[in-house]
């Protein structure tokens, strides 16, 4: 069983990307991604044409269709130079794993791939780790350079470990992002959420088209089946506690879901979607789907 004390990380980025660009071969990044996705933050409108059966229907004017007596569709200018920046949670419980994947790793390779996706669409990738402060910034570049410091960076285990403070890392990003036309994509377990982050991140949601990426463990939603005790340690504080799984599994579920419930509640209020990913369950297909789902208008 992995633990959440720092060692080598063992990240593969080519397979992680070859993986999921195969699952999205036949998906028109610039046309559907970025059109239907970031509609309405990352573009401009242009004009009205003639709505086609394979339109989104969230694009019909029904005013203007009434004046023009047939259905109209808005049309949008792509903006070529979208920032993408991704938010990664390098805190301490995010060294956790119960698998063959910290949770950190996990971040990484879905990071990774995603960004290269969106460096092949032709738009900029931005790098923000945090944990109590920002430990690394990366403004968005386009590139093969850029893509290697992400992958430079997101293995670098010294930049891991520490307290969580994700209303800090926002306030610090905001400050120095200018252009209308960026996207914020949060990782992290957001196990240490606070509901005074809503704040800052309903200011992200409002002004930024924003995504939340909810990374977890099995154990962090479940205890293990087993008849010992075990020994479980806070990470940021090193406290430690032993208890019986089978007395506490109940109240540690119960507890599990309130404080899930709280956080998806944070992110509704604040306009942001939620996608909850498992280390044991790979990213590919879950993240393909979402993000086909949200190119036809769906939304979370």
């Amino acid at each position: 069983m992995a633990s959440e004390t720092k060692g080598k990380f063992v990240l593969n980025f080519p397979r992680a990307i070859a993986e999921f660009e195969n699952a999205m071969q036949k998906f028109p990044v610039k046309k559907i991604l970025y059109k239907n996705i970031f509609r309405g933050k990352g573009l401009e409108f242009d004009a009205y044409r003639v709505f086609e059966p394979d339109d989104d229907a969230s694009l019909i004017d029904w005013k203007a269709s009434l004046r023009a007596n047939q259905i109209l569709a808005r049309k949008y200018i792509e903006e070529r130079d979208l920032n993408v920046y991704f938010l990664v949670d390098v805190s301490s419980s995010m060294l956790f794993g119960s698998g063959e994947k910290l949770k950190a790793e996990f971040a990484a390779e879905f990071v990774g791939a995603l960004s290269h996706l969106v460096l092949g669409a032709g738009d900029k990738i931005g790098l923000v780790m945090f944990n109590e402060d920002v430990v690394k910034i990366l403004y968005p570049s386009r590139g093969k350079n850029q893509f290697a410091l992400f992958a430079k960076f997101l293995s670098d285990e010294s930049l891991y470990g520490g307290g969580f403070d994700l209303e800090k890392a926002i306030v610090n990003v905001l400050r120095t992002v200018n252009s209308p036309y960026t996207v914020f994509i949060l990782v992290s377990d957001f196990i240490s959420a606070r509901g005074e982050d809503i704040g800052k991140l309903k200011l992200m949601g409002r002004r930024f088209e924003t995504l939340a990426v909810m990374v977890r463990d099995k154990l962090d939603g479940e205890l293990p089946t087993t008849n010992c005790q075990i020994a479980v340690q806070d990470p940021y504080t090193g406290r430690q506690m032993v208890l019986d799984p089978n007395i506490a599994r109940d109240r540690y579920r119960s507890n599990v879901v309130k404080r899930k419930d709280m956080v998806k509640d944070m992110f509704k209020d604040s306009r942001i979607d939620v996608m909850e990913l498992t280390t044991d369950e790979g990213f590919v297909i879950p993240v393909s789907s979402f993000l086909r789902g949200r190119s036809k208008g769906a939304r979370l």
